[in-house]
């Protein structure tokens, strides 16, 4: 069920991704953010009260202006903030239904976005470790690993194996620009997993892991490892993505939160949905 519903989103996301798949992230990025405010503008508004919102609002406004009026007066005081808090309480109350339906599609976008801004490919000539870890019932001292490298990369140290993780670490190195996929094979079984190298936007994949809900939510772009094999998990150390503005870098998602907040609001004027 998980895998076919990440077919799909991951197939519409890439689309919209296509035409910025180029150097500078920002337009991915900006792109990504504006569709993320369409579709949570539109679902606040078919979840919302707009009149409820109004009246629990102006309530919220009368109730500071009785405390700004009767600011002198000590027991008037105390009981205007007493409706104060409750007050902005019911005005908060009207947000949750919209937040809670709105929270299901924003997590499934940002994993998304993290699957493309969170990481960059290998330049040419750049090193990254490549890490697959053991199932726990066999110790990675007795383990026979055999790695397959595309074209597009090269081994640059032996296999380092770790008893304390039950893992094993390659340093690779990229030679070419493009895709390909790295094979592990252990105990006659056979696991790929997609590498990038290069200076384009791509999709990328850090992890692949073995089968479970919430590895499939949070790691989308591949399929579950194969079910009772002997690999639990592969991954590649890609390096972080730089987004500057100037000559300050900005974490994706600060920048994309800001932007999706900036758009909702304008959105939300152009389609008459008040959230204020």
């Amino acid at each position: 069920m998980m895998s076919r519903m990440n077919l799909v989103i991951n197939g519409l996301f890439d689309l919209l991704m296509r035409p910025f798949m180029v150097q500078s992230a920002w337009p991915g990025l900006i792109a990504a953010s504006l569709v993320a405010s369409i579709v949570l503008v539109i679902l606040f508004g078919f979840t919302s009260n707009p009149n409820a919102i109004r009246r629990t609002r102006n309530r919220l406004l009368a109730r500071t202006l009785e405390l700004l009026m009767f600011q002198h007066d000590l027991r008037a005081s105390f009981t205007a903030c007493g409706r104060i808090l409750t007050a902005n309480a019911a005005y908060l109350f009207q947000f949750l239904r919209p937040m809670a339906v709105g929270l299901i599609p924003l997590v499934l976008i940002f994993v998304q976005m993290e699957s493309w801004f969170d990481r960059r490919p290998l330049r040419i000539g750049e090193q990254a470790v490549l890490s697959v870890e053991i199932d726990q019932s066999k110790s990675v001292l007795d383990q026979t690993i055999d790695l397959q490298l595309p074209e597009i990369l090269k081994i640059d140290s032996p296999p380092v194996r770790i008893p304390s993780k039950n893992e094993l670490a390659w340093r690779i190195a990229a030679t070419a620009s493009g895709n390909g996929w790295v094979e592990v094979i252990s105990g006659g079984i056979k696991e790929r997993k997609t590498l990038s190298t290069g200076d384009q936007l791509v999709r990328l994949s850090k992890t692949r892991e073995s089968d479970g809900m919430l590895q499939q939510l949070f790691s989308p772009s591949e399929p579950p490892l194969t079910n009772g094999g002997p690999i639990r998990r592969m991954q590649v150390a890609y390096p972080r993505r730089e987004l500057l503005i100037g000559q300050s870098e900005v974490p994706w998602l600060v920048a994309a939160f800001a932007m999706i907040m900036v758009f909702s609001l304008v959105f939300g004027r152009l389609f008459g949905i008040r959230v204020v």
